[in-house]
């Protein structure tokens, strides 16, 4: 038993108290804490922290966040409760940092500077460096962002001079931010194309136990996950009616929720020929994975339609990142079930689909999804930290 799924709804006290006998009864463990993004759905991991803060529970010797998770680990390694909670629910809900109207009428793409010009020494929610610093004497941070020529992983470390650029870097939605986030030579993307959730990263630098909150439920974890752009995707569907209402738009901004709601039904299709690729033979796989990258292939399902809209051209940069994102969930998710030997892995996941979306969320559904994520938090240091505290490898340095 090396793996434990921790829901409300999942919590079982005998597996509970078998995985705590397991974890007991080995010498003391490299502890990792990864934290998965999904834009505002990330205030439910900012829930779960800040249980985790008003404990004062930290066993934890590796830290790795992708995009919001990252933003989210910051506060909780610069032991601010409440950090993200507020960056998601004032500053990502600001029109400053994204407008959908002036996104799909002027290209105008999330405003990710003057996010994180929020989080500044001058801004309103300025990160405690300070502390993190402190924190961080006998610890590791990361932050995992995407190389845009290799679309490989990268993991950059956290609080260090160039702190701005790296959450830029782990933060750079496709086609949400369309700007070049260029750092060390190279140019990069939000991390969660190429390891959302990145445990094997852990499982690489050595941990044995690996705690993973989620933002979405364990189900997603079995075949119907939510990527960036399948949330991407279903905002603009959902909110278009709106701002055509509010707004009096004229018959080219119908005619675009019409497209969209088209390209809906088509990325639907995408997925199921994907899949159906993926469990073909080997060698049916590899011809096929040839032809997901040919431009006419992808013209058949009007995806160009979409990169049009949002100014980025024909642009095949896009659909190689959405094919990237698809091939490493899967297999993160298998591996997370199914850990090799000598790994644990504890996965805390909200106990069915968040409220909350990506972006254009409400503010009741981010104070649900905040009130359930602390629940579910305050459930886990009641039923590990004890154990935790003890077992963590950095107990020589927290006495």
């Amino acid at each position: 038993m090396n793996y434990l799924p921790f829901s409300l709804r999942d919590i079982k006290d005998k597996s509970v108290a078998d995985f705590s006998s397991l974890i007991h009864a080995a010498p003391r463990k490299k502890i990792a804490l990864i934290v998965q993004g999904g834009g505002q759905r990330g205030i439910f991991s900012a829930g779960v922290l800040d249980s985790f803060l008003a404990h004062q529970f930290d066993p934890f010797e590796l830290y790795i966040g992708t995009s919001a998770g990252a933003l989210n680990l910051s506060s909780f390694i610069s032991r601010q409760p409440r950090f993200g909670y507020h960056f998601i629910r004032d500053v990502s809900m600001d029109d400053k940092f994204f407008n959908l109207y002036k996104y799909l009428s002027k290209q105008q793409p999330m405003n990710l500077e003057w996010a994180l010009q929020q989080v500044s020494s001058s801004g309103l929610y300025p990160l405690d460096v300070i502390t993190a610093h402190k924190t961080l004497i006998h610890r590791t941070a990361l932050a995992c962002a995407t190389r845009k020529d290799t679309l490989q992983d990268y993991y950059l470390p956290m609080y260090q001079q160039d702190w701005r650029e790296v959450l830029l870097a782990t933060c750079a939605i496709p086609l949400l931010y369309n700007q070049p986030v260029n750092m060390n030579d190279l140019q990069w993307v939000d991390g969660g194309v190429s390891a959302a959730i990145p445990v094997k990263e852990a499982w690489r630098r050595g941990a044995d136990l690996v705690v993973v909150i989620r933002t979405e439920p364990l189900e997603a974890s079995r075949g119907d996950e939510r990527g960036i752009f399948d949330d991407w995707r279903e905002n603009v569907e959902t909110q278009l009616p709106y701002y055509i209402d509010k707004l009096s738009l004229n018959e080219s901004v119908d005619k675009i929720k019409n497209i969209h709601q088209e390209l809906s039904q088509r990325f639907d299709q995408w997925r199921q020929h994907y899949w159906e690729d993926k469990d073909s033979n080997e060698e049916n796989a590899v011809i096929k994975s040839k032809v997901l990258t040919r431009k006419s292939w992808f013209s058949q399902l009007n995806v160009e339609r979409l990169l049009e809209l949002t100014g980025q051209g024909t642009n095949s940069e896009i659909l190689e990142m959405l094919a990237r994102y698809h091939r490493t969930y899967r297999d993160v998710n298998d591996f997370l079930v199914n850990p090799p030997l000598g790994l644990q892995v504890i996965q805390i996941a909200p106990e069915k689909t968040l409220n909350s979306s990506a972006l254009l969320s409400s503010y009741e559904d981010l104070e649900l999804d905040y009130r359930q994520g602390k629940q579910i938090g305050e459930q886990f240091v009641q039923s590990f930290s004890q154990i935790l505290n003890q077992k963590t490898s950095l107990m020589q340095h927290l006495r």
